[in-house]
């Protein structure tokens, strides 16, 4: 009996929770109706309670009837009588103990799994049953395809799983400021100490920020030198591939070499759709599943597709209805007609730049629609050769607002601003493969 209840309840729940959650769980004893499950320790036990406890219920009284019961143990390791104090009573593991914050939902049962990421999916999710195994992970993407997703969700694992692991989580742009302010208070040690010696898992996003910043990447390599020697896992996330970080020692790429590279590809359509659902599923909202398909159609990025599924949620709770002639207006797409090349360099700059079409033509002087406008005016001045009033006409700007930020741009690379570089290389490849006819 206590092998088929085990069994029945193993169908019913997915891999990866039976894995993270029921490994050690067991009938203790079976008394009447009553069944006693044993696992090992108070956290899993309070774990299981919340988030399965329907299910288990459920298959109890499959098996012993509708009166049946259950209640889940865990095991007392009782050492042998001891001088110190604190070792008196039962062994409880303590909850976990942040050293920088991960955001709760950002867990593997919340990721879209296809083509697209399968690899990376499982080369997290077995480093996180096995933290230092594949070491270092070097994980890089296009924007907006899942890379903060898939590292959190290593975290948010391992915390649930071993709560005396201790994880950070952050980027490279808050290594850099802490590490700045940590010399301002003369506070270095502990923030060497914070990383090099209390984290278990070190993982570092957006390592392209740290490009042109000598004395963080410096800060970094021995930061990393000192996990990775203790046999700790270091996670590094970018925008691009180790080759790729101009400007970066040639050591600290050797060190992201040396380890597993993973790659998160394009998805396709029907991951797009996957992804859809799964936001809205998330948020507990319907929509019809023709909207849906036409949005794919709409975007080629997760990130602008959660955009625009939020728009429409927002409109649909306003005015209470939803279809897909409401949705077309209120997001039209621009991909049916062919584009002309002014046309197509807005929508590579909006893209890169997670902003719309619009905003890039609008009056709008946030600093990141401001920032695209000038990286496409330069690009069109220098790279194309139009003159300062054709790009006038194509950003819908004056005459002398486009001087002006053409000037600013050139000022930044004279005075070596490798970001500013990298974002036109991107976007002059971008066009070319557009010239070409290829998919950009």
């Amino acid at each position: 009996m206590e092998k088929e209840i085990l069994a029945a309840l193993k169908e019913r729940i997915s891999r990866q929770n039976w894995e993270s959650w029921f490994i050690d769980f067991a009938v203790k004893k079976i008394e009447n109706n009553h069944v006693i499950f044993e696992v090992g320790n108070i956290f899993i036990k309070d774990r299981l309670e919340q988030k399965f406890g329907k299910i288990i219920s459920k298959v109890v009284r499959d098996f012993l009837g509708r009166e049946s019961s259950y209640e889940i143990t865990y095991r007392e390791i009782n050492n042998e009588p001891s001088n110190n104090e604190n070792s008196k009573g039962a062994l409880i593991k303590k909850r976990p103990l942040l050293i920088t914050p991960l955001n709760p939902k950002y867990t593997f049962d919340n990721l879209v799994v296809g083509e697209f990421n399968r690899f990376a999916y499982n080369v997290f999710l077995e480093a996180s049953k096995n933290p230092g195994y594949y070491n270092p992970i070097f994980l890089y993407s296009g924007v907006g395809l899942g890379k903060t997703h898939l590292a959190q969700a290593l975290g948010n694992y391992v915390l649930e799983t071993d709560p005396d692991m201790k994880v950070a989580y952050l980027t490279s742009e808050e290594f850099m400021n802490e590490m700045i302010t940590s010399i301002k208070k003369g506070t270095t040690e502990e923030f060497r100490e914070k990383y090099r010696k209390k984290a278990d898992i070190l993982i570092i996003d957006d390592i392209q920020f740290l490009i042109g910043k000598k004395a963080a990447q410096i800060e970094l390599f021995h930061t990393f030198n000192a996990i990775h020697e203790a046999g700790k896992q270091i996670i590094i996330c970018s925008d691009r591939t180790p080759q790729e970080l101009k400007d970066f020692h040639s050591r600290m790429i050797s060190r992201f070499q040396m380890g597993l590279i993973v790659k998160i590809d394009l998805p396709s359509k029907a991951d797009l759709y996957k992804i859809g659902k799964k936001i809205l599923e998330l948020r507990g909202v319907e929509i019809e599943d023709n909207i849906i398909e036409y949005l794919v159609q709409v975007y080629d990025n997760p990130r602008l597709l959660h955009g625009a599924i939020l728009k429409l949620i927002a409109y649909k709770n306003l005015f209470g209805e939803m279809n897909l002639s409401i949705a077309q207006s209120l997001i039209p797409n621009y991909n049916t007609t062919p584009k002309t090349f002014d046309e197509k360099i807005i929508i590579i700059l909006a893209e890169m730049f997670e902003c719309s079409s619009e905003e890039i033509l609008s009056s709008k002087r946030t600093k990141n629609i401001s920032f695209a406008r000038k990286i496409g005016m330069y690009f069109a001045n220098k790279y194309l050769g139009l003159s300062t009033r054709e790009i006038g006409k194509i950003f819908n700007k004056s005459h002398s607002s486009v001087v002006q930020n053409i000037k600013q741009i050139d000022n930044a690379l004279k005075d070596g601003n490798l970001v500013i570089k990298n974002y036109l290389k991107e976007l002059n490849q971008k066009i070319k493969r557009f010239a070409e006819g290829k998919s950009v």
